[in-house]
């Protein structure tokens, strides 16, 4: 599977992530990366692939570039769990949501 058919919810929804934190906090430490804003939106570039986040009521939304493999984003994406579980002391859940049409 590549980014284009999945993304992820990474939940509780309340998470308390004040905006100085939020890029140390919301990208790998084991990959480089760097910022980048595009269109009024922020994208964090890994190599030739990059995600982004939304969010809203049900959590934080994590979304990838089309051509990003899934074993890297599951990689990006648990060791951000990880460092959120570590900063906010709550459990955190991240949520495989397909973007197939059902």
């Amino acid at each position: 599977m590549k980014g284009k058919d999945f993304e992820f919810l990474i939940t509780p929804a309340d998470l308390d992530i004040n905006p100085a934190d939020f890029d140390r906090l919301m990208t790998p430490d084991t990959k480089p990366w760097t910022k980048v804003i595009k269109n009024d939106r922020t994208y964090y570039q890994v190599g030739k692939d990059a995600f982004s986040y939304s969010h809203g009521t049900p959590g934080i939304q994590m979304s990838f570039t089309p051509d990003t493999t899934f074993e890297k984003a599951r990689q990006i994406v648990e060791e951000v769990a990880h460092k959120l579980e570590k900063h906010t002391g709550k459990e955190i859940e991240v949520l495989f949501v397909p973007t197939d049409p059902i």
